[in-house]
């Protein structure tokens, strides 16, 4: 299979299309689409148009190539339902995303040789917690201040953080992954969650991957939600928050929490209940409570998602340096000429 045929067969799948509904679309037998995908008939830029057409996608989508790195994706995070078709193109996607990056920082002579992330031992949840603790001390963050950006923070530590489009929900169940590609540290999430402080909780717990040497016994999910627990709310932040011990709690004094270090009212419930700072009766009473009024799955006061900016960032500054051309800027950005046109003049303003 060609590059373009791949591209061709991956829209498709995206688009949540069969052989023979594209078929239909470009008033061709399914096993016409099928030999495109296959590389067996190379289409020409008329027929690579039809399918844009077809597709409602930009006729760049089909000419992307990059050499794929080597993933293991050893530390994917994603439910029992994403199998099949979805979770092989997930991680097609997922390793492309991936190479296109490193090409990028390739061109713009970054040298990763001097990226060290700095490993913790850790053999239980209180381990958890003092590696999130000493964590904090070696990048200078207060135990008494909140992170505000983490993705800001985590991508000048020299960590690669890419979010994948979720194109017809067909990805909801994928939580994350880490991984070091080729001594690389990358973290994957989905892009378009509109919950912030699930996304930072997604963000702290893949960072737990990547940092923590976790005793092979022990449970790595569970430890390093207690590391990401920790490192968005420490002891001492919330001890001097909440106080040692408390019989009740106000809604107004989680959301006053919640909008200063961005987490969730359940993460912090239950960080509450792990610090011993409430029971697990008050815990257990206040998350009924919370449920019943708002729902399983919603809160009061909205996070914003954070956005990682360093990827376009450099493929603006390499365009506008004159060392990549204009038609391959848009292709790592996946964008036309006039949108990114639009966005190297619009954006933010």
């Amino acid at each position: 299979m060609n590059e373009i045929g791949k591209n061709l067969k991956r829209v498709r799948l995206l688009k949540n299309l069969s052989l023979r509904d594209a078929g239909a679309l470009l008033n061709m037998s399914a096993q016409a689409v099928a030999k495109y995908e296959k590389g067996q008939i190379n289409p020409n830029s008329q027929r690579l148009i039809e399918f844009a057409k077809a597709y409602n996608v930009k006729t760049i989508e089909f000419l992307k190539s990059y050499d794929v790195p080597k993933m293991n994706f050893t530390s994917f995070r994603k439910r029992k339902s994403l199998t099949g078709k979805n979770l092989s193109l997930l991680e097609e996607i997922i390793q492309d995303e991936v190479a296109k990056y490193l090409e990028v920082m390739e061109i713009n002579n970054c040298n990763y040789d001097e990226v060290k992330i700095k490993k913790y031992n850790c053999n239980s949840l209180e381990g958890a917690e003092e590696a999130a603790i000493k964590f904090r001390n070696d990048i200078n963050f207060s135990l008494l201040q909140p992170i505000s950006d983490l993705i800001n923070t985590l991508e000048n530590l020299g960590i690669i953080i890419i979010q994948i489009k979720n194109e017809n929900n067909r990805f909801d169940d994928f939580d994350g992954l880490s991984e070091f590609v080729g001594g690389i540290p990358v973290i994957v999430l989905l892009d378009g969650i509109n919950d912030g402080a699930r996304q930072r909780f997604t963000i702290a717990h893949e960072l737990g991957h990547l940092i923590l040497n976790i005793t092979s016994n022990l449970d790595e999910e569970k430890i390093c939600n207690r590391f990401a627990s920790s490192l968005l709310m420490p002891r001492e932040a919330v001890l001097n928050e909440f106080g040692k011990f408390r019989n009740n709690i106000s809604l107004f004094e989680l959301i006053a929490f919640k909008k200063e270090y961005k987490v969730s009212i359940a993460a912090t419930l239950y960080r509450l209940r792990d610090l011993k700072i409430i029971s697990e009766y008050t815990y257990k009473n206040f998350s009924i409570k919370i449920n019943k009024e708002f729902g399983k799955r919603s809160e009061p006061c909205k996070i914003n998602c954070e956005e990682s900016l360093q990827f376009k960032k450099i493929v603006h500054k390499l365009e506008i340096d004159n060392i990549i051309t204009l038609n391959k800027a848009c292709e790592f950005l996946g964008v036309s000429i006039n949108d990114y046109n639009n966005e190297n003049n619009n954006y933010g303003y």
